[in-house]
């Protein structure tokens, strides 16, 4: 007899991962035109469109240089917050503050900041004599990892943080007792024993940034021409802009086959460093 746990996963996974196949051969459109089978008509347009594979690299690309910025900032505030001080409590809570505001808020709140025109960004920087647009193909994704990293740091520092309170205090001091400076101390006793958990919060940022879609909607909404579409927008357009559900379907179906090997083989270096 099945039970309402199977039902449940059955109806919320397998019928509309089944679904997206039956839709990706299909001509689907956001019109409501009746679908006709077309094959394997969809996968082939977007194997052949470089916009596809431009829009995998630049999410592959994105994620990478986000996740690498944001775990180096949040290893190093969790390493300065490691110890005790002053209101402390205070600065945490500030530090953590980014985290409970929406991305597509938090991306308006800098659209407004660094606009060309009214933003209070570049007019200081125009009273400083340095003339930038934030939006600018050269700068533009400095811009966009540099606001991702501003939402996401906190989350790398708390978890990271919470990961420093479980390395026993002994070895630190065996550690000095053989005369090891700070530096030899993080890369010889903190680093390794954080690995674990690095690996975990590498592991969730990589695939948030991967599919980051809302702030760089906001933002820059793919542009300068197509320099910032991410993979989610590129569907996003196909399906809501073209009408084209069943090419976006598709996408999303290719995409998942794509990146199945390597979240697996990142699930198991986790579980092989957990172990």
């Amino acid at each position: 007899m099945m039970t309402p746990l199977a039902v449940v996963v059955i109806a919320l996974v397998a019928f509309p991962t089944l679904y997206a196949y039956f839709v990706s051969v299909h001509d689907a459109r956001l019109s409501g035109e009746p679908a006709s089978f077309i094959g394997l008509q969809n996968y082939t347009s977007l194997l052949t469109n470089s916009s596809f594979y431009g829009s995998i690299y630049y999410s592959a690309k994105f994620a990478l240089l986000a996740t690498v910025v944001e775990l180096a900032a949040g290893i190093g505030l969790a390493v300065l917050f490691n110890r005790t001080f002053r209101a402390k409590g205070m600065f945490t809570s500030l530090l953590l503050l980014p985290l409970m505001v929406a991305p597509s808020l938090f991306a308006l709140i800098f659209r407004l900041m660094l606009n060309e025109f009214v933003g209070v960004v570049p007019y200081y920087l125009n009273q400083w004599g340095i003339a930038v647009n934030p939006f600018d193909p050269l700068w533009v994704n400095v811009t966009l990892i540099g606001i991702d990293a501003m939402q996401w740091i906190p989350f790398v520092f708390i978890i990271v943080y919470a990961g420093l309170t479980t390395i026993p205090e002994e070895l630190y001091e065996a550690a000095r007792v053989d005369g090891a400076n700070p530096v030899q101390s993080f890369f010889q006793i903190t680093l390794p024993l954080l690995v674990p958990t690095l690996a975990i919060v590498a592991f969730l940022r990589g695939i948030d940034a991967f599919k980051i879609y809302d702030m760089i909607y906001v933002l820059t909404n793919g542009g300068p021409g197509e320099l910032t579409t991410s993979i989610s927008l590129f569907i996003y357009k196909k399906a809501f802009l073209e009408g084209n559900i069943g090419e976006a379907t598709a996408a999303s179906v290719l995409l998942t086959f794509l990146l199945a090997p390597v979240l697996g083989l990142a699930m198991k270096f986790i579980v092989r460093k957990g172990a």
